[in-house]
């Protein structure tokens, strides 16, 4: 049997709700103080410059806790730290032209610890820094 979505997911007023959501700055999503965003893109690439001006597009409208780029073909992707507001990383370097991962993330926001890195892979766990109490909750 295969798996289905919630008939309400398809329902035009609906997608219409989210999808103006979607449109406005720092809305895609309803407000939660402990609602942590993760985008990941297959950036075949991260040293083009449209790139990099759409991705810092996508950033200021969402502001994700955590940002994944895959297929960078970047041996090292320590410049996009300070380019993309970010403090820390886990990275695998480009073998050549293909490859290259990178997980970015701020680190008065979250807590990250790598568990497994391979050339094809990032493992972590991340921790959420609570800022109204200043402890750490994992996350699930």
């Amino acid at each position: 049997q295969p798996f289905l979505l919630p008939a309400t997911l398809y329902n035009p007023r609906y997608l219409l709700m989210h999808l103006e959501l979607s449109l406005s700055p720092e809305r895609s999503t309803p407000h939660h103080e402990d609602l942590m965003k993760i985008m990941i893109w297959n950036c075949w690439g991260a040293l083009d410059q449209e790139f990099r001006r759409n991705l810092r597009f996508l950033l200021t409208w969402n502001n994700p806790s955590i940002l994944c780029l895959t297929k960078t073909r970047m041996a090292n992707h320590t410049d996009l730290l300070m380019e993309f507001n970010y403090t820390d990383l886990i990275q695998v370097a480009a073998q050549g032209h293909s490859g290259g991962i990178v997980l970015l993330w701020r680190a008065c926001d979250l807590v990250v610890y790598p568990v497994a890195v391979t050339s094809q892979e990032i493992h972590a766990s991340v921790d959420v820094n609570d800022p109204r109490t200043q402890s750490q909750h994992p996350t699930t």
